[in-house]
């Protein structure tokens, strides 16, 4: 009777645990698992810079645009500079087209760009009397 209670328990040890096959096979889906989740950070944090860097060009443009229409018409004038926004460089172009869309009214445009993350060009209109 001693015999029984061995082999069942040599039967249970051998059974207990994971075998090699199970092991890779669990290894190869963490790694999968890995390198997609690396990819989609690696992908929400070039959105994020490319989207901060979009609202220091938007606010850049904004606060020309509120500067120009600010001055009385006569003194509207195109120009370009660059300035720093959020510690991005940023190109800003203005324009101003008087009597357009109708007389005694001035077209303001104001076209922001920058280079970092990308090539960006954005273009603020508005029209002041």
């Amino acid at each position: 009777m001693t015999e029984r209670p061995d082999r069942e328990r040599r039967r249970g040890w051998r059974r207990a645990g994971f075998t090699l096959l199970e092991v890779l096979a669990a290894l190869g889906l963490l790694g999968a698992v890995g390198v997609v989740a690396s990819g989609s950070g690696h992908a929400l944090a070039r959105l994020g810079l490319a989207a901060r860097a979009e609202a220091a060009g938007l606010f850049a443009a904004e606060r020309k645009l509120e500067e120009l229409l600010s001055l009385p018409a006569g003194e509207r004038r195109g120009g370009n500079d660059e300035t720093t926004s959020s510690r991005l460089s940023v190109r800003r172009v203005w324009r101003v087209v008087p009597d357009t869309p109708a007389r005694s009214l001035d077209r303001v445009e104001v076209s922001v760009s920058w280079e970092t993350p990308q090539l960006t060009v954005l273009t603020l209109v508005a029209v002041a009397p």
